[in-house]
């Protein structure tokens, strides 16, 4: 089975990695500036994730899932951008 890039895996595991700190800076103070970082975060997770669905040495059943969780990882980007701004108010 073909794998995804070592550059593509470093990416991805280097901004889950933030993102899970964000997650937990934001959970526990839950301020503008930890909401922004968490936002970030997940936009990176993102990309990363739209990186490993472009390669295209990954069978397409894994460039498909790859794709989903991008959304999904945007989609909480979204929601906690949208949460800053609501701070913001």
């Amino acid at each position: 089975m073909a794998r995804p890039s070592r550059e593509a895996v470093a990416r991805w595991n280097t901004a889950y990695a933030e993102q899970t700190a964000a997650l937990f800076a934001a959970s526990s103070t839950g301020d503008q500036q930890a909401l922004l970082r968490l936002a970030l975060g997940y936009s990176a997770v993102a990309q990363a994730w739209r990186i490993l669905a472009a390669d295209l040495a990954v069978p397409l059943w894994a460039r498909h899932a790859c794709s989903i969780a991008a959304e999904e990882f945007e989609r909480r980007a979204r929601l906690e951008l949208s949460r800053t701004e609501d701070e913001e108010q």
